[in-house]
């Protein structure tokens, strides 16, 4: 299993990448795109091919988020809201899928505390506010093995994907003892003309909440799912 995200679009990439061994490919959520990065959120036609070339999809929702100003409880109702009407509404992301939030930075304690505790806060009321009670997504996140612990603690997440950086706190201790469901591997590489990043799933605990997309109707520009287990 090759698992790679980048922030690219990858339409016109995917026979490369299937030729390449590529069988997960994660991409992003988020409020708009920058002028860098002009094609970094997953639509509806890139996710429609990837279920068509049979490759697995993952989503990480990003909107900066690589300090501790960007995190609030009120920033992470937003991201939630957000998150969740790309996936259901626009996507047709699978209940029971997973939907990682990005902390892009090696955040303290105090810092996760004060600020990414209550961002992952707004996250859940979100989530549950959309859902209305009914089927919904997993939230993971993706940063340090700190951030992972204290938030798996306080019971605001279900799935952990570590930063690429070995540096970050907890994350070195979180890979020793297996507490996490996808890592980052460095560097940073160039497969078939696109910067991506691999990851490797925790051998485990394979489930790390990717989906496909089972049928595809073009005509409404929607499509059902299927969980990945």
């Amino acid at each position: 299993m090759t698992i790679i995200d980048t922030p690219a679009n990858t339409t016109p990439k995917l026979p490369c990448l299937k030729s390449k061994g590529v069988t997960t490919v994660i991409r992003y959520y988020n409020f708009s795109n920058s002028p860098q990065l002009p094609h970094k959120r997953l639509e509806v036609p890139e996710a429609q091919a990837l279920a068509a070339s049979g490759m697995q999809i993952a989503v990480v929702f990003q909107q900066g988020q690589n300090s501790a100003p960007a995190f609030s409880d009120a920033k992470g109702f937003a991201a939630g809201v957000a998150a969740f009407g790309q996936a259901r509404n626009k996507i047709g992301q699978p209940a029971g899928s997973g939907i990682y939030f990005s902390v892009d930075f090696d955040a303290s304690t105090t810092e996760i505390n004060q600020r990414v505790v209550p961002f992952f806060q707004g996250v859940r009321r979100a989530f549950d506010q959309e859902s209305g009670g009914g089927p919904s997504y997993r939230v993971g996140v993706y940063g340090s093995g700190l951030v992972s612990s204290i938030l798996t603690s306080r019971g605001l997440i279900e799935l952990t994907w570590l930063a690429m950086s070995r540096g970050f706190r907890g994350t070195k201790e979180a890979l020793q003892a297996g507490e996490f469901h996808l890592a980052q591997v460095p560097p940073e590489k160039l497969l078939c003309g696109l910067d991506v990043d691999f990851n490797e799933a925790n051998p485990a605990g394979p489930d790390f909440g990717a989906f496909t997309l089972a049928v595809v109707n073009a005509e409404l520009g929607a499509s059902t799912g299927t969980v990945t287990l």
